[in-house]
């Protein structure tokens, strides 16, 4: 009797959710998919927008920072989002001063680029999820913001789905279930894996 007790104790002391142990196989499988479909999501625009055929790296860049990222930071300068029915001209004016300016536009349009790349495969491989995918939400709060988007509607909300998406991976710290941050957890601060 005393045996089967100390075997029932320790196969319940064994199954820990958090090192990937347990008995939740469908909401694991559940949250590995999402991870690696948005890290595939992510690796295919940054592919999009960074590799196009004949034309060098740099130039690409260029092209992006004054097609893409130019406009939309003038957009959201002359046009400061609402949110919850006050405006933030605080964010514009951030914007102005910030991304605006010298060389500025093309540093942060190419780190912009080459983030997406980099957030891809961390989801995808489930490395320093944590962190990763919060920097995410931020980046595509702050895109969604500078587009104007509102909160709550139907047609805008992918933004702000993505943005939860993210934030859900951060808190459930997604890369340790099938990822490699159930090796790095003990080797990296909680905040980073």
């Amino acid at each position: 009797m005393a045996a089967r007790k100390k075997t029932a104790r320790k196969k319940a002391t064994s199954r820990k959710p958090s090192d990937g142990g347990g008995s939740l196989w469908p909401p694991k499988l559940g949250l590995t998919a999402l991870r690696v479909f948005t890290g595939a999501l992510f690796l295919g625009v940054a592919h999009w927008k960074l590799i196009k055929p004949g034309l060098p790296l740099g130039e690409t860049i260029t092209r992006f920072t004054e097609y893409d990222y130019l406009p939309l930071v003038r957009h959201a300068i002359e046009n400061p989002p609402e949110v919850f029915g006050t405006r933030w001209t605080w964010f514009s004016n951030m914007l102005d001063s910030v991304a605006l300016g010298g060389s500025a536009p093309y540093v942060i349009a190419g780190a912009v680029l080459f983030f997406e790349g980099l957030l891809g495969i961390s989801l995808v491989l489930g490395a320093c999820t944590r962190l990763m995918a919060f920097l995410g939400a931020l980046l595509i709060a702050v895109m969604g913001l500078a587009k104007g988007l509102t909160f709550l509607t139907v047609t805008q909300g992918t933004n702000w789905i993505l943005v939860m998406v993210l934030l859900a991976m951060s808190l459930t710290a997604a890369g340790r279930i099938w990822g490699l941050d159930a090796r790095l957890r003990h080797r990296l601060p909680r905040w980073i894996a």
